[in-house]
């Protein structure tokens, strides 16, 4: 389904699709060594109903929390505080509900939903936050040796400032003079159309998720030709867009969905070199 925000606090949704077994997941969200190893630094939690969880980060503070729901490898439903060292019921939180489901080739589909925020601010730093914890927990899950499991992460380091960098990344004039061309592609959460290149061919794509001025997400097949629907392989393409202090941006990919090797190491290579010079040519920073 696509998501998409247009006012502050709705819901945060995300959809990973990893090559691991729901089983694997479930041990990655539920033990607190494991935990630890993407989510925060140090951890606890009761897997029980009622059941009192706590995260710690090095630059972050400790957080209270508590177990909501609990569906072994289905459904995990946490309450956790916005503020660092307070109490649970001392002020605000946000419910955190992880959903896991059989995916293709005995892998798993992740399903986050995290709900009540009341400031956006603090809404797209959990946005940006998502970015790098499920990245991190990708590359955790994936199977050692098989690197491309956890997808494709890159930070690109830009001079231009974040508004000309979300109107390159976000709007059709911006895709087809770095990206493009597109063909019968809005820029709304469901539009479906292609990325139609002359000298590759051209590739079925849906927008996931519009929340300007920051993330954009859109569903993609490296199949040339093939309608989403008909697609084994279906990526997910995630940006995020951030001002660095002093002026410039730091804009962030995440790449996932692959289901092998050989499509990981083409689109690598790819937004490391060709894709990065055309957004910098486009940018005027070539």
């Amino acid at each position: 389904m696509p998501e998409t925000m247009t006012e502050p606090g709705l819901a945060i949704e995300r959809r990973l699709e990893l090559r691991a077994s729901p089983a694997r997941v479930w041990r990655a969200l539920t033990d607190p060594a494991e935990l630890a190893a993407w989510f925060s630094q140090r951890c606890g939690i009761d897997l029980r109903p009622g059941g009192e969880a706590w995260f710690d980060w090095d630059d972050g503070g400790r957080y209270a929390a508590r177990v909501e729901a609990v569906e072994p490898e289905r459904r995990l439903v946490i309450r956790w505080a916005t503020e660092e060292d307070q109490a649970l019921d001392a002020g605000p939180t946000t419910v955190i509900e992880w959903t896991l489901e059989p995916g293709r080739n005995g892998g798993s589909v992740l399903r986050l939903r995290e709900t009540g925020f009341t400031d956006p601010a603090a809404r797209f730093g959990n946005v940006h936050g998502w970015l790098d914890e499920l990245h991190e927990l990708a590359e955790l899950v994936a199977e050692p040796g098989d690197a491309w499991q956890a997808g494709i992460r890159e930070t690109y380091e830009l001079r231009s400032e974040p508004d000309r960098v979300w109107a390159a990344i976000a709007t059709t004039e911006g895709l087809n003079g770095w990206f493009g061309p597109i063909v019968g592609l809005a820029i709304e959460p469901g539009s479906e159309g292609w990325f139609d290149w002359p000298a590759h061919g051209r590739f079925a794509v849906r927008i996931e998720a519009v929340e300007a001025p920051r993330y954009l997400a859109w569903s993609w097949t490296p199949h040339r030709d093939v309608p989403l629907a008909d697609a084994t392989e279906v990526l997910r393409t995630e940006w995020y867009v951030a001002g660095k202090d002093g002026g410039g941006t730091r804009l962030h990919l995440f790449e996932t969905g692959f289901q092998g090797p050989d499509e990981h190491r083409a689109n690598a290579e790819g937004w490391a070199t060709d894709v990065l010079a055309a957004l910098r040519k486009l940018l005027g920073e070539a």
